[in-house]
């Protein structure tokens, strides 16, 4: 047995390890530096409205858990081309792909579905995920009621792939279903659909700011410019780094501000160390044989 070809397999296996460990920490380390916590006295919700600074509902306190997630983007040609080998009767109209590795599917179902735009909404975008037959991994994803229907004149649904009940906010776990109107209903054209597979929990679930806490960073770093509004809270996961193929994703609170000239910037702050991470560049970490 070659001892010295094992121990440069075990070396190579361990730099691997580290460097990925490395990684993650560097990239933490790189969140855009500012102010986590402050001694004020006065509640947030009671700042916002000082500063006629919109918000609607009340800002929850609840935390939360999360993890540190792994994951790859399917091949969705491989995954529609063995659903169609299980079921004859699936995906029956031409199918395109689209993305490195064909990692984006564009299909537009066999069968008319239509889309009530209102309190039946969400109800009628989970009817169409579960039709196995014109979409696969309907069941993972969740209806995203603030990205949807946003623009009259070129409807879409918006759909994310979620892991316990977290949505992912990326490009690599999403579903867009275009509409279009007919006789005064919308019916769907058309979806183009990412999906991840072989996800796997990198640490042990941990403890999340809350949603309270996010818009309170924001507030402190001045992020909530007076007379804004706030138009969405979400907690989801985003990609904070790629390792030899592989995404890592990390809890942040999202947060839609728009300021008095109209424009919307998603705001994002980590939800493991309550740091703003806007404008953190992804860090990729490719292999080092």
């Amino acid at each position: 047995m070659d001892f010295k070809k094992i121990e440069w397999i075990f070396f190579l296996a361990f730099l691997g390890l580290n460097i990925f460990l490395f990684s993650i920490y560097h990239a933490a380390r790189n969140e855009e530096g500012n102010v986590s916590s402050t001694n004020q006295k006065i509640d947030i919700e009671q700042r916002l409205e000082a500063d006629e600074i919109d918000i609607k509902g009340k800002l929850s306190a609840e935390v939360k858990e999360g993890y540190y997630l792994a994951a790859v983007p399917t091949d969705m040609n491989d995954a529609i081309n063995n659903e169609k080998n299980k079921n004859n009767g699936s995906f029956n109209n031409e199918v395109s792909f689209a993305g490195d590795g064909h990692s984006q599917v564009i299909y537009t179902p066999s069968t008319n579905f239509y889309i009530k735009d209102g309190k039946e909404t969400k109800e009628n975008v989970a009817s169409f995920l579960k039709d196995t037959k014109e979409v696969l991994f309907g069941g993972e994803y969740q209806y995203l009621p603030h990205e949807s229907l946003t623009d009259p004149e070129y409807p879409e649904i918006i759909c994310a792939q979620s892991f316990e009940g977290i949505p992912f906010y990326d490009n690599t776990s999403k579903m867009e279903i275009v509409l279009e109107e007919n006789d005064g209903l919308l019916r769907v054209s058309r979806y183009m659909q990412t999906h991840l597979s072989a996800i796997e929990k990198l640490r042990e679930k941990m403890a999340l700011y809350s949603e309270k806490d996010a818009v309170n960073t924001l507030y402190i770093n001045n992020k909530l410019p007076a007379k804004s509004k706030i138009l969405w809270r979400q907690l989801s996961y985003v990609m904070i780094l790629q390792v030899r193929g592989k995404n890592v994703y990390v809890p942040a609170w999202l947060i839609a501000v728009e300021n008095g000239n109209n424009n919307i910037q998603i705001e994002t702050v980590n939800a493991f160390t309550n740091r703003i991470i806007t404008n953190n560049t992804l860090q990729k970490v490719e292999n080092t044989n």
